[in-house]
């Protein structure tokens, strides 16, 4: 409970407004909207942060980056840091099958796995339609990341529903409201603050902080044929050579979103936290973004970019 209690009081703390990474997000959505015409200012929403482990603090800039958008898989970057600190506080055994789901739900971002997580990390479960009572009770224990996060200094978003391949049926679909109003919806903003409190290890003490970091890492496409798709087409394909990369991608037919933290070579530490609604066609605006802003701050890498041979 401890890790709980520092997290609360230093969520705040970590980050430092930068008006002038605010005017180089700016640029960089300018520069996305010239070659993609069709991309719309309300359907983008970017938030950077430059890791200052000196001052044990984030950086943070951003272009609409208070503008909640539906996160798709990139919520469950917010389960897994939940599930972390139940497991770190003893209120969650982590038997192999949940092993198994935390690492599928990263991993291969499996809706599934998902599925049984946030069941675990909520103690609820699917099933046939509520009466109003049972619902609403059922309903504030599927809170429970939420009042999490509102402990953390989180606001204006909300994640409490599982992620689907289909759609949600029965009491799952009565809890996002007559109109889905209460469907997951995250901020840029908020996926720096939460990537952010993993990257200076602010919720749980090191192994089980370093059992996060294992889930999230992902090889790049200038370092390995075998990165995987949440790399290779998202930030992870504007990554040079030598780069570490820890990320949560997500991708509907409406959604195309990732929040990756990464260490450049140089030793320099970023947060990109790029959300996009309705360009779900566009698989090169979101690498075109990262590489925008590498360019903006990093010249010494732009001979080494890979945008340009991605796969349409």
């Amino acid at each position: 409970m401890m890790a709980l209690a520092v997290a609360a009081v230093l969520v705040a703390d970590i980050i430092r407004p930068d008006p002038k990474l605010d005017l180089i997000a700016d640029a960089a959505v300018k520069a996305a909207q010239k070659e993609f015409p069709k991309l719309q200012t309300d359907q983008i929403g970017v938030a950077i942060g430059r890791i200052e482990r000196s001052q044990d603090s984030i950086a943070m800039g951003g272009f609409q980056q208070d503008k909640a958008l539906y996160p798709a898989s990139t919520v469950k970057l917010f389960y897994l840091g939940y599930g972390a600190t139940l497991i770190q506080s003893g209120k969650l055994k982590l038997t192999p099958e949940l092993e198994r789901g935390f690492t599928d739900m990263i991993v291969d971002s499996t809706n599934d796995a998902t599925a049984l997580v946030l069941d675990a990390i909520t103690e609820t479960t699917g099933g046939p339609e509520l009466s109003e009572s049972d619902l609403k009770k059922w309903m504030d224990k599927r809170n429970a990341v939420n009042r999490w996060l509102t402990k953390l200094g989180f606001k204006g978003i909300n994640a409490n529903q599982k992620t689907w391949n289909e759609g949600p049926y029965g009491r799952e679909r009565q809890g996002y409201g007559p109109n889905f109003e209460n469907r997951n919806s995250l901020t840029p903003e908020s996926g720096i603050r939460m990537m952010g409190l993993i990257a200076l290890q602010k919720l749980v003490p090191t192994e089980r902080n370093e059992w996060m970091k294992h889930l999230l890492n992902r090889k790049i496409p200038a370092d390995s044929p075998d990165a995987d798709f949440q790399s290779k087409a998202f930030t992870g394909a504007s990554l040079p050579k030598g780069t570490k990369l820890w990320s949560k991608a997500g991708y509907t037919d409406t959604a195309r979103l990732d929040i990756a933290w990464f260490q450049l070579p140089t030793g320099d530490e970023w947060i990109y936290a790029i959300f996009t609604k309705n360009q779900s066609n566009e698989p090169k605006l979101i690498p075109f973004v990262a590489e925008t802003l590498l360019k903006s701050t990093h010249a010494e890498f732009r001979a080494e970019w890979r945008t340009d041979s991605l796969e349409r």
